[in-house]
């Protein structure tokens, strides 16, 4: 009965967070239902909240819950830069309730994965440890804090790679070390990653000579993003990985979880235990988990423990057929993210066709490698324009002929189109980014990203991406292209 955990859920938060200031300011305590909270509570996105955040970060209490805040997480806004995500206890057990369903589950049909160690992803510390001006930590040390105390205490036992090599100096050392670690587990059964790209960067430390399959030939499962812009990635490893099972993760965020993967299903299976979740579609309609279509796209809003009420995370997802098990399978497809310099009103789906059709046809004419990292960003300039942010080893004046392609597609929609006429906007310019994935990943994580968060992408709306991945001024870049 999806309706009604979600309307049991909603109401336990709204009693707790009643005092709170957000709380008081729309009403929580006069709510008895989801259709008078719908009706209260406006949907929100980052910048609305980002005032009453500002309250919290010098250390007041009390301002989007009645729950005192634990810490801060740090995310990188298309527009707004940094974004501090505040963390609450409830907040943390909500997490580890969504990670226990899927662990349960995980290891209830695969149970042939308990006989051998695990490696899951360990993230070096790529940032200095930051404090509130209210003395509030900004980031946990180790990713397991999001695990409950009998997960740890299972996975400590068969962790073939310890935590203390996130604290080595370089992420260069960490990968070195860690499959030092890994390659000494030939029993090795499961490995965990975010993206699939960061696996394929690891395997270019195994011994000269050696193949995955030698190195662990019990390996059964991986576990790491495959839908969007991953799904390369993901592929590449299917490649290199013949007979281990790929399963995809869930649908994640700093602020919250969607979805979680489940065995044998065609899609993640909502987290309607974790959270509240709202459901917006194409006309602006507002609905439940329970009156989602089949085949359909809708945008996500949440409502979580710390506070963020119907928050719009800016996560697509399409609803994939479910079984009686598994009533509501949803696919993640992309973000809403609009980039709109002049008007053009650029779309991430808009855009990813865009890059997929050119991806495939520059495959064909060109020979261009089937992992191709490519993205696009807006710059300022005189006109401002769009990047193309490509790595390619077969230099700049072919990444200008991909370029003039990706252009002539994007003049198919009809407001760049009447940006391009006017002169308000610039042709699209190819810059040529060598380790483009890698170094985007890199790029975000000094932003205040932790790595798990990070969700490669084929549109960023903010500026300066060439500067970010190159460390050289876009002019700099432009002129050795």
């Amino acid at each position: 009965d999806p309706r009604r955990a979600q309307h049991d859920w909603l109401m336990r938060f709204l009693r707790r967070n009643a005092d709170s200031e957000y709380g008081r300011r729309n009403g929580y305590e006069h709510i008895k239902s989801i259709r008078e909270f719908q009706d209260r509570v406006p949907l929100v996105n980052y910048d609305d909240l980002q005032p009453w955040v500002n309250q919290i970060v010098p250390g007041h209490q009390g301002v989007l819950t009645s729950e005192r805040v634990l810490f801060f997480e740090k995310n990188s806004g298309s527009l707004t830069g940094e974004e501090y995500i505040p963390y609450t206890a409830s907040l943390k057990r909500e997490f580890q309730r969504a990670v226990g369903a899927w662990m349960y589950d995980l290891f209830r049909h695969r149970p042939r994965l308990l006989d051998g160690p695990h490696y899951w992803s360990i993230s070096p510390i790529a940032r200095e440890r930051e404090t509130t001006l209210g003395g509030l930590p900004v980031g946990i040390e180790d990713d397991a804090e999001y695990l409950s105390r009998i997960e740890r205490y299972v996975l400590s036992a068969i962790m073939a790679v310890p935590s203390s090599v996130a604290r080595v100096d370089t992420i260069e050392e960490c990968r070195r070390e860690t499959m030092r670690h890994l390659v000494s587990r030939p029993d090795l059964r499961l490995i965990s990653v975010w993206h699939p790209s960061f696996l394929s960067l690891l395997l270019e430390e195994l011994p000269a000579g050696k193949s995955p399959a030698e190195c662990w030939p019990n390996l059964s499962l991986i576990s790491c993003w495959r839908d969007v812009s991953a799904a390369g990635a993901a592929d590449e490893l299917t490649a290199q990985f013949p007979g281990v099972e790929l399963q995809g993760k869930g649908l994640l965020a700093t602020e919250g979880v969607i979805t979680i993967p489940q065995c044998d299903t065609l899609a993640p299976v909502s987290a309607i235990t974790s959270h509240f979740l709202e459901f917006i579609d194409r006309s602006g309609n507002v609905l439940l988990i329970d009156e989602l279509a089949v085949g359909q796209q809708y945008e996500v809003a949440i409502t979580t423990g710390n506070g963020f009420a119907r928050y719009r995370l800016g996560d697509v997802v399409q609803v994939v057929y479910g079984d009686d098990d598994h009533p509501c399978c949803l696919k993640f497809i992309g973000r809403t993210a609009t980039s709109d310099l002049c008007g053009e009103k650029l779309s991430e789906a808009f855009v990813g066709s865009i890059l997929r059709k050119v991806t495939q046809r520059s495959q064909r004419k060109y020979g261009l490698p089937q992992k191709t990292f490519m993205m696009l960003a807006p710059e300022q300039g005189t006109p401002p324009h769009y990047v193309l942010l490509v790595d390619c080893n077969l230099g700049g004046a072919f990444v200008d002929v991909i370029a003039t392609d990706v252009e002539t597609q994007l003049r198919g929609n009809v407001h760049y189109d009447y940006c391009r006429r006017l002169g308000q906007l610039g042709p699209v310019e190819g810059v040529v980014v060598p380790d483009g994935l890698n170094r985007y990943l890199q790029a975000c994580q000094t932003q205040g990203q932790r790595a798990g968060d990070v969700k490669s992408t084929f549109l960023r709306c903010d500026l300066g991406w060439p500067e970010k991945m190159t460390g050289k001024r876009h002019q700099e870049v432009a002129h050795v292209n």
